[in-house]
């Protein structure tokens, strides 16, 4: 038996539970102490998964051995000769990519939250065995669809898996379950995707069109660094998300979002691809391109640094740029993509208050547990981070005539420190982009990263043949990009930015907006809008029939009590953005433009 043994059992799927026992061959002679991550990397959040431990027990030679619990996620048991086993019952009710789930339908773990880490023999390689549940406690004939390589178990199959080290081990999820599998090669290596409850879909255009996404990522990088890729994909009615890992990515996707063999490739597939080129880029650039302070954490604390945009944003500039580089896309589609995060960030006032190198460090608080004023006050690393991305990107093509470009940046990223798995230092990025180029990118780092404010996509996005032109949204639905047909623009603003379609609930309340000025509060439901039942239909009636300086009345429920607010409009804002390829531009911006965008034939459009 290997050092360290863990054995995994959905053993109560109706009452969410897993049984795990680790055994440990040589237990520290003075007491061996545990721990359970409280984060897992690529979410940078404490969730503290040691809260979800029902029951910790151990025991040595048949005989019971005492547990202290220490603090909230490390424990000590008492020293004992000769092999120790630890046994827990863990709560699993989290349908999120980042925890546990089990119910008589399916199961999914990351090891962050089921796996014991034995405190200093962390290096040592360990086994899993993976146990079958009871087939009268759940439904269907269970499989099992991991990226761990198999030591005794069949493809697909209930057995015993190995890994080299803890670290490896929490970097394999694992779903239990019925599910279809999708195969097809990618960067001449076996790629598969395991859809859970996903319903009729069209497999054959999936596995293309996923397989061209996987072979522009590794044909950026030059190489691809595993032998083997998992998408595990749980389907429902409204889920989405992903989390990155080496070999694999857990991804949650909206049944819509399936392709349904029409060959057309709707908005909805289109933002799927995008997730799935988001979480396929993260295998170089997080999983092996990693900053050093997540590289030498002990995931019991947060791990702070300013360069998260450099690892979200970046990649969720080439998630999309993907698509267009595989053929998915046009350059027409790829820049409404582009469109709706400029408008995204136009439409957030908090890139006023907070840098990127801000909400990168405060990424664990800020981002991830925002409140009310979190539109008012933070800037998404993800959002605002694409675009100074893109903006670097576009630089450096244009400063250096397309001899440099942001894929050299990352090529030489991946050469100096990911090849070898080598941590990064924060700002490595910065150094690297100014050597690769030649250029002084001091100036746009400082006003890019440590400045809130404006990026300046649209003049460079002008020296690339491509016209920006920022308009009042058509509606409560226009997040930017072309709008189909004559789509008539708002003639005034509410600022009434809700969800849902009975007693739609304010999502937040922007600053010097007429909502904030009416009175109006993140969380109100509304009832109805002069006089009308509020739906998002009424609120696109009202900005659109309606001009500045009138006044409605609006009713809203806030907590127990019914309001009455008088709404005054305020004039439409120019805040929704469109980019359309400019063809009376210049040579030389139709050969950066090319150069950039590399058009390719988009069938299915």
């Amino acid at each position: 038996m290997s050092p360290l043994h863990y054995r995994i059992e959905p053993a109560e799927p109706a009452a969410h539970r897993f049984h795990v026992a680790l055994t440990i061959q040589a237990p520290d002679p003075s007491g061996q102490w545990l721990a359970l991550p409280a984060w897992i990397p690529g979410s940078y959040l404490v969730r503290d998964f040691a809260r979800h431990v029902l029951t910790l027990s151990a025991e040595a030679a048949g005989q019971a051995v005492a547990v202290e619990q220490v603090d909230k996620d490390r424990w000590r048991v008492e020293p004992v000769d000769g092999p120790l086993t630890v046994m827990m019952e863990v709560h699993a009710y989290d349908t999120s990519v980042r925890t546990a789930y089990l119910d008589t339908e399916r199961g999914f773990f990351n090891a962050t939250s089921l796996c014991l880490r034995v405190i200093g023999q962390e290096h040592l390689p360990c086994t899993v065995d993976l146990i079958a549940p009871d087939a009268a406690a759940v439904t269907g004939n269970w499989r099992v669809a991991t990226s761990m390589r198999p030591v005794e178990a069949e493809p697909w199959g209930f057995g015993r898996y190995g890994c080299e080290h803890y670290d490896e081990l929490i970097d394999h999820p694992v779903e239990l379950g019925v599910f279809d599998v999708v195969e097809f090669e990618a960067g001449g290596r076996p790629h598969a995707i395991a859809n859970t409850a996903a319903g009729r879909y069209d497999a054959e255009a999936l596995a293309s069109d996923v397989a061209r996404i996987c072979d522009a990522q590794v044909a950026l990088f030059g190489e691809l660094p595993c032998d083997r890729y998992l998408f595990l994909n749980n389907v429902s009615a409204d889920g989405y998300g992903g989390l990155e890992h080496r070999y694999s990515s857990a991804l949650a996707a909206p049944r819509r979002a399936m392709p349904d063999g029409s060959g057309r490739r709707s908005d909805d597939y289109v933002n799927f691809l995008g997730l799935v080129s988001h979480e396929y880029f993260h295998l170089w650039n997080v999983r092996r391109l990693m900053p050093a302070a997540v590289a030498h954490s002990d995931l019991e604390s947060a791990a702070y640094f300013d360069d998260l945009w450099a690892y979200e944003g970046i990649t969720s500039y080439y998630d999309d740029l993907g698509l267009l580089r595989a053929g998915v896309i046009d350059s027409a589609r790829y820049l409404d993509l582009l469109a709706k995060q400029m408008t995204r960030l136009e439409r957030n006032p908090g890139r006023y208050r907070q840098s990127l190198a801000e909400s990168s460090r405060l990424a664990w608080t800020k981002f991830y547990q925002q409140d009310a004023s979190a539109a008012n006050a933070i800037v998404s690393y993800y959002n605002k981070g694409a675009l100074v991305a893109c903006a670097l990107d576009l630089t450096l093509r244009r400063e250096t005539d397309d001899q440099c470009s942001l894929d050299h940046v990352m090529r030489e990223l991946w050469t100096r420190y990911g090849r070898a798995m080598k941590p990064i230092p924060d700002a490595a990025i910065e150094q690297v982009a100014a050597e690769v180029s030649g250029l002084d990118l001091s100036d746009f780092f400082d006003a890019m990263i440590r400045t809130p404010g404006e990026v300046p996509l649209p003049d460079l996005l002008a020296d690339f043949g491509v016209e920006a032109t920022c308009r009042p949204a058509a509606g409560p639905d226009d997040a930017g990009g072309r709008q189909p047909g004559e789509a008539p623009s708002s003639r005034c603003r509410t600022g009434l930015n809700a969800r849902g379609q009975r007693q739609p609930r304010l999502i937040n309340v922007l600053d010097d907006s007429p909502a904030q000025q009416a009175g109006l509060a993140p969380g109100d439901r509304l009832v109805a809008i002069d006089h009308e039942e509020a739906t998002p239909a009424v609120i696109k009636a009202v900005e659109q029939r309606r001009v500045a300086g009138e006044t409605v009345a609006v009713h809203v429920i806030r907590g127990d009590r019914l309001l009455e607010r008088q709404l005054t409009l305020g004039d439409a804002e120019p805040n929704t953005w469109t980019l359309t390829l400019a063809e009376s531009s210049s040579e030389d911006a139709h050969a950066r433009r090319s150069a950039w965008l590399r058009t390719s034939a988009a069938p299915g459009e």
